[in-house]
């Protein structure tokens, strides 16, 4: 299952590989692949063109669904948003007003706070984001998070990157093995 072509992704279009993530902004291991596994996976395999990685919303939480609503809200600067939030989700999930810690977020980064909290506040970007978890639900039965779809093959739970790397070098492996021989 390959990502969309309109489907914001970090990544070259035609990366051999296409890495899926369904998670959610409060869960600890999303946190941890985040801040730990990505940055590395990035540097060695998207940057490099060999990986494609797409992140699609599976909120555990009220808090986390604002969050996934909050990066949509930034249009082009979803990644960098999805980026601050898992860096700094201590400071906006547990906050007394979530929204005006979004705010905050999302100004960080150079996003105007009235636009941002109008489509915050906007049920047709909630709706996208339940369809989305649904979907996850009914497709490819996602149950909890994070889950992965490495070209297509689900892997669930917690990562660590020596562990997503030889995944991700099978899902390579097995394309050039898939070639035909001349």
């Amino acid at each position: 299952m390959a990502a969309a072509k309109d489907e914001l992704a970090l990544g070259s279009e035609h990366a051999p590989v296409t890495l899926i993530e369904y998670g959610s902004l409060t869960c600890d291991y999303c946190i941890h692949f985040h801040r730990e596994v990505l940055p590395h996976i990035s540097s060695q395999y998207i940057e490099t063109g060999r990986v494609r990685f797409v992140f699609r919303d599976f909120p555990t939480s009220e808090n986390a669904h604002r969050g996934a609503v909050a990066a949509r809200c930034a249009g082009d600067q979803y990644y960098k948003m999805l980026e601050i939030l898992f860096t700094e989700v201590g400071r906006w999930s547990l906050s007394r007003d979530v929204d005006a810690a979004l705010a905050h977020q999302a100004t960080s980064i150079g996003l105007k706070k009235k636009p941002f909290l109008h489509c915050l506040n906007d049920t047709r970007q909630h709706v996208v984001v339940s369809k989305e978890q649904q979907d996850a639900k009914t497709r490819f039965a996602v149950l909890g998070t994070p889950t992965f779809l490495i070209n297509g093959k689900l892997v669930r739970g917690k990562k660590t990157f020596a562990e997503m790397e030889i995944l991700l070098n099978e899902a390579l492996t097995a394309l050039r093995d898939e070639k035909p021989k001349k």
